[in-house]
């Protein structure tokens, strides 16, 4: 036998069956306004069961915010104070404006960009203007003090727009009709003078090597030792062309060192990569790298496709404007940071695993289920065996590989074999459960914490496995239930899925499909503000949410 406390383990998980028949968590999963069925909020799933469109758009640098309308007119990067946010094209990091002395030994103000994580300056790149209409301010005593801050701070903003179109010049000079092919021209005639250097070296080594074995072709004693001499000076020497009489201590820079200076100073491909989205020529050294215009971020909003095609509107997710808006920085609002926010966790009850346990040889399954209600107001509900009597109802092969179980963790199962219909054929629904509204833990600080039941403590299910036989039905019984949460039991006799070889799959994880009826008026899932259908007398009208549970064997 098999047993998990799926505290903290993923071993055992609950995934709930949205429209479209896709597996999802409930954390990622929406319940649209009067829906009756849910919606997966997964970007990674096809077909996508929802569409987005950018509603607003912010700087994740100052923080400004505008609209989707504003935000592709300024072609989607920061246009704060006429200029905008920059980040450093080396380390990325965010860079600030700089009025400084130009050097140690001169008196000009020069404005450029600075980055304080790596001290990279736009200086190299050629971005900077001159700043010294400042000092006619800070020296003219004549003025006041006050209209002199006003000038200088005119005076500052209208430097950082020189400044700024400074950039906007470079930018465009290098995104000019030609100006690939002309970089791709000199990049080619370096290439060629590299190479004319190399094979002119190479040659007058070869002509001097061919003086020195003329010379030396009388053989002697004498003549031996100075070939000796020659070749270890040759060996010590900093040149490959080295002639007689050159001292090889003498600090000389070589073609090694040269070499290796030119690698150190050409970027990367992360740096190429930044660069060769804001112009066309890509930058051959560090010297050539321009600062980073900051790309707005932008805040979607969601809404369900199957109640778009049945003419409804459907919004799930819909933004605010000001991203900070819903921050404790703010004076109200605290913790509002959407204009409507309709996921799953807020009305659909929440169904987890506790225990479980299984029988691989026989393919026996006893497992307890926890629901809770998270709502403010009383649900009616009960849980029975699939139901797979529409088309399309049956879960696509697909969906049980690769299974998302925790999108926090990143938990993924890579397979589970769904369990035998025959064997859920029979079961019976539940009995009808009823939640209270949902406790409100801050309210309960400073109480005493209340424990589970007893019968859930010493819920154990090996005794519940060892009195099942072959005649044995699969059952659904409510063990449990105090205030808005209770506990109910899963047995299936024979949960093992047969091939058509006869053979059992070679998985370790197997699916469980449940429903969850949920009646629709008398006061229950009132939240979930779904309009009661006319119904014959005598019968309820109920909501019904698949869910599936993965169990671990």
């Amino acid at each position: 036998m098999v047993a998990a406390d799926t505290k903290g383990s993923p071993k055992g998980a609950v995934l709930y069956i949205d429209h479209a028949r896709h597996l999802t968590p409930l954390t990622l999963t929406y319940h649209a306004t009067a829906s009756r069925q849910l919606t997966s909020g997964r970007s990674d799933i096809i077909p996508p069961s929802t569409s987005t469109e950018v509603e607003t758009a912010y700087c994740p640098r100052c923080l400004t915010f505008c609209d989707a309308a504003s935000a592709s007119t300024s072609l989607g990067v920061c246009q704060k104070d006429s200029g905008g946010c920059k980040d450093c094209p080396l380390c990325f990091s965010p860079v600030s404006i700089s009025i400084d002395k130009q050097s140690s030994t001169e008196t000009h103000l020069i404005c450029h960009y600075i980055c304080g994580h790596c001290s990279w300056s736009s200086k190299d790149c050629g971005v900077s203007v001159g700043a010294d209409k400042l000092l006619e301010y800070s020296n003219n005593d004549k003025m006041d003090e006050q209209d002199a801050e006003k000038q200088r701070v005119a005076a500052i903003s209208e430097i950082t727009k020189e400044l700024e179109n400074c950039f906007l010049q470079k930018v465009s000079e290098r995104n000019q009709e030609g100006a690939l092919f002309h970089s791709i021209g000199e990049m080619w005639a370096k290439r060629e003078q590299d190479e004319e250097r190399r094979k002119r070296m190479m040659i007058s080594s070869t002509i001097i090597n061919d003086d020195k074995k003329k010379e030396k072709s009388a053989w002697s004693l004498g003549a031996l030792e100075d070939s000796l001499v020659e070749k270890k000076r040759d060996l010590e020497s900093l040149y490959l062309g080295a002639e007689k009489g050159v001292d090889a201590s003498v600090s000389s820079p070589s073609v090694d060192d040269e070499q290796q200076t030119k690698e150190q100073q050409m970027p990367t491909a992360q740096q190429v990569a930044a660069q060769m989205s804001l112009t066309i020529t890509a930058p051959r050294y560090q010297q050539d790298l321009l600062p980073l215009p900051v790309h707005y971020r932008s805040r979607v909003s969601r809404r369900c496709r199957a109640e778009q095609s049945a003419g409804r509107t459907g919004i799930l997710v819909k933004p605010k404007l000001n991203p900070l808006e819903g921050d404790t920085s703010l004076r109200a609002g605290h913790g509002q940071w959407w204009k409507k926010d309709s996921s799953a966790i807020h009305v659909v009850p929440r169904v987890q695993l506790c225990r479980y346990g299984t029988d691989p040889s026989t393919g026996k399954v006893a497992a307890l289920l926890k629901v809770k209600n998270p709502t403010l107001n009383m649900i009616r509900l009960r849980f029975s065996g699939p139901n797979s009597s529409e088309e399309g109802e049956t879960i696509d092969a697909k969906e049980l590989e690769n299974i998302l179980v925790d999108p926090f963790m990143e938990t993924i199962i890579a397979k589970a074999d769904l369990c035998s219909s025959d064997s859920l054929l029979s079961i019976a629904p539940c009995d009808w459960i009823e939640l209270d509204s949902a406790e409100d833990l801050l309210l309960d600080i400073g109480k005493r914490q209340q424990d589970d039941p007893q019968v859930v403590k010493s819920w154990d299910f090996a005794p519940l496995l060892d009195a099942l036989d072959s005649n044995s039905l699969p059952k659904l019984t409510v063990v449990a239930s105090r205030g808005d949460t209770s506990w109910v039991e899963v047995i299936i006799p024979n949960s093992a899925a047969i091939n058509s070889d006869g053979e059992k799959p070679p998985s370790n994880c197997f699916a469980v499909p449940l429903s969850m009826q949920i009646e629709v008026g008398n006061g229950s899932w009132e939240a979930s503000l779904i309009k009661r259908r006319e119904v014959p007398d005598g019968e309820q009208d109920l909501v019904q949410l698949d869910i599936v549970v993965l169990l671990h064997v």
